[in-house]
């Protein structure tokens, strides 16, 4: 994924306008987002460290990044890019602080992507023009990227099974409702229009990342809950995807 990230980027040159517009785009959602899970939380008494983590962060990687390819393109593609980079970024802050924990900010630099992210945007701030064939492997490299990360998706999958399918549905439902409700208002609110809104709110729709349950399961939570809420939004979003791709496409 570093040099899927990395290749995309330093090809498009981004404005810090179009990077914040997408970050405080995000961030509005995810508010929003808790605010409505957190008071379905308090009115049937479930434990918020182990619930609302999959219900605020999307499966904008493995998933969000080959459907937008898919239906936007290379320019849409470098846009879920940068969407999903915030994710990730805020995943390793905000999402681990939800878990009691410190060290967000440590685990983040970890992170190759954080710093590949960095080299893209760099190169495409500066028009900096990369040797040939450094470019030719990056992108070559970067194009591999799309069906692993499908085959990865599904291999993930294979192992997770259902448990408690009604509050699982909800749950895995809610990401994806509350995800494209909200990107249709706050793309309005926010006056972004264009391939830019498009590929926000298709990254607000997708189901929960798969992440979530490594988190879960690494800080103690209820890593089956979250499992099966992967599962069931990932199966609800079969469903639902290619009538919201098909909407942004009209």
């Amino acid at each position: 994924m570093p040099c899927l990230i990395l290749s995309s980027l330093s090809k498009k040159h981004i404005e810090l306008s179009v990077a914040g517009n997408v970050f405080l785009s995000l961030v509005v959602m995810m508010v929003l987002s808790s605010v409505i899970t957190l008071l379905i939380l308090r009115k049937i008494k479930l434990d918020m460290g182990t619930y609302l983590p999959p219900v605020l962060f999307a499966n904008t990687g493995n998933m969000g990044l080959p459907i937008v390819y898919y239906a936007f393109g290379q320019d849409g593609l470098t846009l879920a890019i940068l969407y999903m980079v915030c994710t990730t970024f805020i995943h390793y802050t905000v999402g681990i602080l939800l878990f009691n924990i410190k060290n967000g900010p440590t685990e983040l630099l970890k992170l190759p992507l954080i710093y590949s992210t960095i080299a893209g945007l760099v190169i495409s701030f500066y028009n900096i023009e990369l040797p040939v064939i450094l470019d030719r492997t990056l992108e070559l490299a970067g194009e591999a990227s799309i069906p692993t990360m499908i085959f990865a998706l599904g291999y993930k999958l294979s192992e997770i099974k259902i448990t408690h399918i009604s509050r699982s549905v909800l749950f895995g439902g809610l990401r994806i409702l509350l995800g494209f409700t909200f990107g249709l208002l706050v793309v309005k609110i926010l006056g972004i229009e264009g391939l830019l809104a498009s590929v926000i709110i298709l990254q607000a729709s997708m189901p929960p990342a798969i992440f979530n349950f490594v988190l879960a399961e690494k800080y103690n939570q209820n890593s089956q809950a979250v499992a099966s809420i992967i599962l069931a939004g990932t199966l609800i979003s079969v469903f639902t995807l290619p009538f919201i791709v098909a909407y942004l496409l009209r």
